[in-house]
């Protein structure tokens, strides 16, 4: 199963957490440390498990860029 099914994969709330350290702090780190990450989606290690976990629930609804 593993072999086939990633550990993590680049969720919307992790994407737009780097892309606002970026824009707003100048702070490319975040987005690195996805990348760095996302190179080997397979490999199932403690670091990466911050990266599978859900969103934190929110009053408003999430809507993406496509609408879903």
């Amino acid at each position: 199963m593993k072999t086939h099914n990633p550990a993590i994969i680049p969720r919307n709330h992790r994407v737009e957490e780097a892309i606002a350290a970026a824009v707003t702090h100048n702070d490319f780190s975040v987005a690195e440390k996805l990348v760095s990450q996302l190179r080997t989606p397979f490999a199932y290690t403690t670091e990466q498990h911050e990266y599978s976990a859900p969103p934190a629930d929110t009053k408003a609804p999430y809507q993406t860029y496509c609408g879903t």
